[in-house]
């Protein structure tokens, strides 16, 4: 092998080995930066988690709104108790007075109660959604955590948040790890302030979405006093909160239902 040759073997091998390194260096670098991205993330949502969770129990009254097949503008007085995790009742009312719906789950059970076809219905509540009732797959839990002021958390494995580009304010993205969606939360600029919620099936398909439209300070808790909810299928329901008390003392009895007790509200 003659001199030439050699050298040019030589500087083959140093470019390759630099090339070499500094994809390594880039690749490192960049594996860093994803694992940083991440961690933020998942901190940024512990804290969303962690938002008003001494508050364990509460009640409220308003109007609801529907819209949708059937329901123009359907307006009734609406009034409820809830408690943590995921107990919950509903009394419906027309603004007239007259009992319409009573719904109720005890994390058990869900009852529903028609007072207008005087007809009762009892569920076993886990995986259970409340489409048959309001047409939205909203599950009870998530009901409870947003009239609580929480953010319900859908079962994921990775959260990342970027900017919200269509609008100020940034966007938390949980994922499975085979890729797909499974829950969005939208923030303000600060991130500290939930905007709205998307909730997702594991196949990615939208379930519903909750906007916070304006909430209000109660007893040292940051809760709604205006939610606009929607499903996939554009039926949509709004609640005005007229008023909200917290930490309140609650029966378990409250949150279950029979034909006797539920027809005679």
């Amino acid at each position: 092998m003659n001199l030439a040759m050699k050298h040019a073997i030589i500087l083959f091998a140093a470019v390759f080995f630099l090339s070499a390194c500094g994809s390594i260096s880039w690749m490192a670098s960049k594996k860093s930066l994803v694992s940083e991205e991440l961690h933020e993330a998942a901190n940024l949502l512990l804290s969303l988690k962690n938002k008003n969770s001494k508050l364990k129990t509460f009640k409220g009254a308003g109007k609801v709104t529907f819209w949708g097949k059937g329901k123009k503008g359907l307006i009734s007085n609406i009034a409820w108790v809830g408690s943590e995790p995921d107990k919950i009742r509903f009394a419906m009312r027309s603004l007239s007075g007259q009992p319409v719906v009573s719904l109720a789950c005890d994390g058990t059970w869900l009852y529903f109660v028609s007072h207008t076809e005087q007809r009762f219905y009892k569920k076993p509540s886990k995986n259970f959604t409340l489409k048959k009732f309001i047409s939205i797959p909203i599950k009870s839990r998530d009901i409870v955590s947003i009239l609580a002021g929480q953010i319900p958390v859908a079962e994921h494995d990775f959260a990342m948040i970027k900017e919200n580009r269509s609008k100020d304010g940034y966007l938390l993205i949980l994922k499975k790890d085979w890729g797909n969606v499974v829950e969005k939360i939208y923030l303000d600029e600060t991130r500290t302030t939930v905007r709205k919620l998307e909730m997702f099936d594991l196949n990615g398909l939208l379930l519903y979405q909750a906007e916070f439209i304006r909430m209000q300070n109660i007893n040292g808790y940051l809760v709604p006093s205006q939610l606009f909810f929607s499903g996939a299928n554009g039926d949509s329901f709004q609640l005005n909160i007229n008023r909200y008390w917290a930490d309140v003392s609650i029966s378990p009895s409250v949150f279950v239902l029979t034909p006797q007790k539920g027809l005679g509200d």
